[in-house]
């Protein structure tokens, strides 16, 4: 008797692809990656600005389209310039598959909020990271990807998601591998 021939249909394995500003955007995404499993590509824009972030973004789903099931760019506020930036960014978030998140002022009060909660109107990058290093992360540096892994976790991740409701669906989308 003759086997039966059966379709086989391999499910999709697209992922995510997130554009950041810098090395503690990518730092941390990638220790999200270790954390939840998955996979997601990061493009570090080698910081800059948040126009530089928005150019590479706009030129990666130009190049990839629905290659990837959406996209996320990540910037800080304090590298954004409304009179220049302005036309790029509501053109990106304009996209169905496409999430932009600004972190307030910068990244470090993101980090903050696995910590404290934090005040997303702090107008100044330099006192967050201030605040970090004297309460929580002594030898917190900007570019040290091992440093996060001794002070990140799962838990502390869920406590920034509380302190920082502007961000938090960042580890979701990470998590889930789905833009939310």
């Amino acid at each position: 008797m003759a086997r039966k021939r059966r379709n086989t249909y391999k499910k999709s394995n697209k992922s995510i692809y997130i554009i950041v500003e810098g090395c503690t955007e990518e730092n941390y995404l990638k220790l999200l990656k270790l954390l939840y499993r998955k996979n997601v590509q990061i493009k570090n824009c080698n910081g800059g600005s948040a126009k530089k972030v928005l150019d590479e973004a706009r030129k990666t789903i130009n190049k990839y389209g629905d290659e990837y099931i959406g996209y996320v760019v990540w910037f800080d506020r304090d590298t954004y310039n409304p009179a220049k930036d302005s036309n790029l960014f509501n053109s990106l978030k304009a996209k169905n598959n496409v999430r932009i998140y600004v972190s307030s002022p910068c990244v470090e009060n993101w980090m903050l909020a696995h910590f404290q909660k934090i005040n997303k109107n702090e107008p100044k990058c330099d006192r967050c990271m201030a605040i970090l290093k004297q309460k929580y992360i002594a030898r917190y540096e900007k570019n040290d990807c091992n440093m996060l892994t001794k002070f990140i976790n799962k838990e502390k991740i869920n406590t920034a998601t509380n302190n920082y409701p502007a961000l938090k669906n960042i580890p979701k989308t990470v998590e889930t591998n789905q833009l939310i």
